[in-house]
């Protein structure tokens, strides 16, 4: 299983570079042709750049990353210690029931 993972692993990556090399040599993007290179640049630019484009306005700011992460580790950290806490009575519970079932 190890060995066919591995090698459809390569496969792929060997596939994507060598379908990324084709579709720059079709596109003719290693001439030295400077209007064709303007043309495609031009196309590249109306086409596929838009839908690329990550608008500042949809990421959240730096304070409401800093106030999510802080909320989200001390509730992790007062999970713990409370973990911690109730550790003695949970254990004599169980304990008693034990020590109540002969």
């Amino acid at each position: 299983m190890g060995f066919l993972w591995k090698t459809a692993k390569l496969g792929i990556k060997v596939g994507l570079v060598a379908g990324a090399v084709k579709l720059s040599i079709d596109n003719d993007i290693w001439s030295t042709n400077n209007v064709k290179g303007s043309e495609l640049y031009q196309k590249l630019k109306k086409y596929i750049l838009p839908g690329t484009v990550v608008f500042p306005q949809q990421l959240p700011t730096v304070e409401d990353v800093q106030l999510k992460a802080g909320g989200k580790w001390n509730n992790a950290v007062d999970s713990v210690f409370t973990t911690i806490e109730n550790v003695p009575s949970s254990v004599n519970t169980v304990a008693n029931r034990l020590i109540n079932n002969k």
